[in-house]
């Protein structure tokens, strides 16, 4: 038999589900997930129910014959009329809707609208209770997946804008009906680290489903009674939950989240020198106006030992001049050494400083590997670098010297 190149095998696809009578002009029943409005008007979104999840499209004329513009929303439970479609380039299949019948909210959306009603009424959004984010963190806890995408994206954006910021991982799953507590616990050891300033608390996008663990009452009373500021940075700027409404700021994205709270360095080494410079301004313009008095007092008739006693006066002043000029000079250069002293230490203390640098992190059952003596052939070990996290399973154990 002859092998179908793919799109042969797409084409009989497309010509087996779309001419099938059964999917023409079908109803399925479902509650909406993940929505999002295309700029050019259509909608994509999820239909899920206990059993599945397909994925579906609304175009805009079809929208806005229905009315239903700005009427679709996560959680909502509706009937759904239309057709199957496949498409051959990418071999996915969707459901184009021509009509969509909105019944009630879905449990989730009930249960969320419930308890942010609660919340609300019990202060726990109140903006009194909001926390001012440290204008420069030293250190800022993370607490997320350590194999997930957003600690990288933090890392990245901490590159740029500030590389003496150090970080601590608290690994935490971030999806799952256990999750919540879990996440909850990881923001308390957080606020209880001395070295923490500021707590980063999410994942990346997903669901309402997906990011339903951070809805957990668990979670919100750990982070509303969390003496460390928080800012959530929980799924897509279209996403919102609980955490979101407790937590002192709200990133929209993770890497939001990261510009939020770290404060360019080029940006505080020119206040740094602003402020030099109107400490070297003000001596100036008061050591000028002393100046002028004492001009204003030579142009008088005075005596001769009056005129003496200027020229004695001036003298001091110059010196005085000369020695406040080598101070502040002194001092700069006294700070600028220790600033330079306290990045190389905040570097070398930076847990993730190796792997930004090209080096590994390797784990063995969630524990660092120090030793090959820990290690067995066929252990599987978590290899983390830079840009992600890598599988690999022991061949071959080599003892060196």
């Amino acid at each position: 038999m002859d092998a179908y190149s793919v799109g042969e095998l797409n084409r009989i696809i497309k010509q087996t589900v779309e001419g099938e009578f059964l999917l023409k002009n079908c109803i399925v029943e479902g509650v909406i997930s993940n929505v999002k409005r295309h700029s050019t008007g259509h909608y994509y979104f999820s239909l899920i129910d206990d059993t599945g999840s397909i994925d579906m499209a609304m175009w805009r004329s079809k929208v806005q014959q229905r009315g239903l513009e700005g009427a679709l929303e996560n959680g909502l439970l509706v009937q759904v009329r239309g057709n199957i479609s496949f498409y051959e380039k990418t071999g996915r299949l969707s459901f184009i809707c021509e009509d969509i019948r909105i019944g009630t909210k879905s449990d989730y959306q009930i249960a969320y609208e419930k308890l942010k009603q609660e919340l609300y009424a019990l202060g726990y959004f109140d903006e009194r209770h909001k926390q001012a984010l440290p204008p420069v963190p030293s250190c800022i806890g993370v607490v997320t997946s350590a194999s997930g995408a957003v600690i990288h994206d933090i890392l990245h954006v901490a590159s740029h804008r500030n590389p003496l910021v150090t970080f601590k991982v608290f690994n935490v799953p971030v999806q799952g009906p256990t999750a919540g507590p879990v996440i909850a616990r990881g923001v308390a050891m957080a606020d209880a680290d001395p070295d923490v300033d500021l707590i980063i608390v999410g994942r990346g996008g997903g669901s309402m489903e997906d990011l339903w663990c951070f809805n957990d009452r668990a979670l919100i009373e750990s982070i509303f009674q969390c003496t460390t500021p928080v800012v959530s940075a929980v799924g897509h700027e279209v996403d919102y939950t609980l955490c979101d409404f407790v937590a002192d700021v709200r990133g929209a994205t993770p890497s939001h989240a990261a510009e939020l709270s770290i404060y360019p360095l080029v940006d505080l080494q020119e206040e740094v020198q602003q402020k030099l410079e109107f400490i070297h301004n003000t001596v100036q313009y008061r050591i000028q106006k002393e100046k002028q008095q004492l001009f204003s007092i030579t142009n008088r008739k005075i005596t001769v030992p009056a005129m003496n006693l200027v020229h004695q006066q001036k003298n001091i002043l110059q010196r005085f001049e000369h020695q406040l000029h080598s101070a502040i000079q002194k001092k700069s250069q006294d700070e600028s050494r220790k600033l330079a002293i306290l990045a190389t230490q905040l570097d070398n203390k930076n847990p993730l400083a190796k792997v930004i640098k090209g080096f590994a992190k390797v784990d063995l059952n969630g524990t660092p590997l120090q030793t090959i003596q820990s290690v067995q052939i066929g252990d599987t070990l978590d290899i983390h670098i830079q840009d992600g996290s890598v599988k690999a399973t022991v061949q071959e154990v080599t003892q060196r010297g």
